[in-house]
């Protein structure tokens, strides 16, 4: 009969080495015993770390997926129906940890600490999880909401990580009317892209895209007449939009007509140079592709680019601005 190693017994200096020689997954789980082996782990383990971490929830389980700093990766699946286990990848290798009374959320926390990880790389709500992951999460770098995820779930998640997340993507709306819609809108949304939704349901129109404060928008599914687009252009140009704005992505309404879009704007056709610089460059690489584009410059002289293109028969209209 083997008897179990004292561990806890050595002090502090002894367990150092020890630490040194565990694999990242041992580290992992040994900071999920007790709240003692979890700050053991926080302070004197110094060679885990994370590139990134990933959360993806659903309505039956939370999984989280690192990418450590040594090459490896490791997933953790948490069913906060079934309190008593997680499952574990690892290195091709599915192991079963048990769960010794923490919640999804604390097991989550733990191994946040432990990996040193400061934010998260992305969140994907894929449905309504039975447990509270949103109120330790400090930085979000994307968050993805489809259409599998309930109202009260998203608009909990959008209220919560919006202040915190720097992309936001959205396939559908969790808003029940316009009051709602410009709430949110209007807040300090950095970077966001809607799916699939025209906006209509919200009676969304060029003075809602003035009144906009974000850096970046991809409305897919809006379509916007080439007139409101001019509008919207020029008030660009005498400063008097949106002033951080710099990427915009739109369909166009109706037939594509250079003349009505670009009336009044001292727009540039590109040069065939222009045209490789814009395509070779690393701002903007989900519109390299395009059939014609302008260079417009604001009264301040700052310099943007109108380009406009067919995707799949449908032809989208982008606005860059340079650095």
């Amino acid at each position: 009969m083997t008897t179990p190693f004292p561990l806890l017994r050595l002090p502090r200096l002894a367990l150092i080495p020890i630490f040194k020689e565990m694999e990242p997954i041992d580290v992992i789980a040994f900071s999920l015993l007790s709240k003692r082996t979890y700050n053991l782990s926080k302070s004197l383990c110094k060679k885990i770390s994370s590139r990134y971490i990933d959360l993806e929830m659903d309505n039956y389980c939370v999984c989280m997926s690192i990418d450590l700093t040594d090459g490896s990766h490791l997933a953790l699946y948490f069913y906060p129906e079934i309190l008593n286990t997680v499952e574990v990848f690892y290195r091709d290798k599915s192991i079963q940890w048990k769960n010794v009374g923490l919640y999804t959320g604390q097991w989550i926390q733990r191994v946040f600490d432990v990996t040193k990880c400061r934010s998260l790389r992305g969140v994907k709500l894929n449905g309504t999880p039975n447990c509270d992951v949103f109120s330790f999460l400090n930085i979000v770098s994307y968050l993805q909401i489809t259409n599998n995820c309930t109202q009260t779930s998203a608009i909990k998640a959008l209220q919560v990580l919006s202040p915190v997340t720097s992309w936001i993507t959205l396939f559908k709306l969790p808003f029940s009317n316009r009051e709602e819609f410009q709430r949110f809108w209007l807040g300090d949304v950095k970077c966001l892209r809607i799916h699939d939704d025209d906006l209509s349901s919200f009676q969304f129109k060029i003075d809602d895209l003035l009144e906009s404060n974000a850096v970046k928008l991809q409305l897919l599914g809006v379509k916007m007449s080439l007139r409101d687009l001019n509008r919207f252009f020029s008030c660009w140009l005498d400063n008097t939009s949106n002033h951080r704005l710099k990427h915009l992505s739109v369909k166009s309404l109706e037939d594509f007509n250079e003349d009505v879009l670009l009336d009044g704007l001292g727009a540039t056709r590109f040069t065939e140079n222009r045209t490789r610089e814009f395509r070779s460059t690393n701002l903007f690489p989900e519109f390299r592709e395009f059939t014609g584009g302008f260079d417009v410059r604001r009264i301040d002289g700052k310099l943007a680019a109108i380009t406009f293109g067919n995707v799949f028969e449908e032809i989208f209209i982008n606005f860059d601005v340079w650095p």
